[in-house]
């Protein structure tokens, strides 16, 4: 697996998309605290600079966590502690599990180096034929279309993003 931070948070990305997550994040604004809702391919660079935590808790349930957060913050203090705190009590009282960011970098990390496992398991008996083949042909089209096409690297790094959102997909 690719150890730089990019590709770390690309396969948490797609491991969040796949498992159908989303973010519940105590984001600091010149308003002060607040609690909101983010979809795992939403988490935008400056929401990622802002928030103070954020929790992953499955999509259907989000909005009700953060609205009940919300509340307990609500005229309190805007400590982003406490923020947090509330975030995690209200999941509590609503019976709904919440995994941390580092629970699922973790988590995203197991599946991706099963998936490497796998890939150079496959590389070793030919099997990435089909894999390499299928680059070709990317290569071939996009440069056809005058477009800028990826180097190997990049290209199979969200091909096995791809694959572990589908892993993901199926645990639901």
């Amino acid at each position: 697996m690719t150890k730089n931070r990019d590709a770390g948070s690309g396969f948490a990305a797609a491991y969040c998309e796949g498992l159908g997550l989303a973010a519940i994040a105590a984001i600091n604004s010149p308003d002060g605290m607040r609690i909101a809702v983010t979809e795992a391919g939403d988490a935008t660079k400056e929401l990622a600079q802002t928030a103070c935590a954020r929790f992953w808790c499955r999509r259907a349930e989000a909005e009700r966590v953060a609205a009940a957060a919300a509340r307990l913050v609500r005229g309190e203090s805007n400590d982003a502690a406490h923020a947090a705190t509330a975030v995690t009590r209200a999941a509590k009282r609503l019976g709904i599990a919440l995994f941390s960011e580092q629970e699922i970098a973790a988590e995203a990390q197991k599946v991706a180096a099963r998936i490497d496992v796998e890939m150079q398991r496959q590389k070793a008996s030919g099997g990435l034929k089909e894999v390499n083949a299928a680059y070709r042909d990317y290569r071939i089209q996009t440069s056809a279309r005058g477009e800028r096409v990826l180097r190997y690297d990049e290209w199979m790094r969200k091909y096995k993003e791809n694959l572990l959102r589908q892993v993901a997909s199926a645990l639901r």
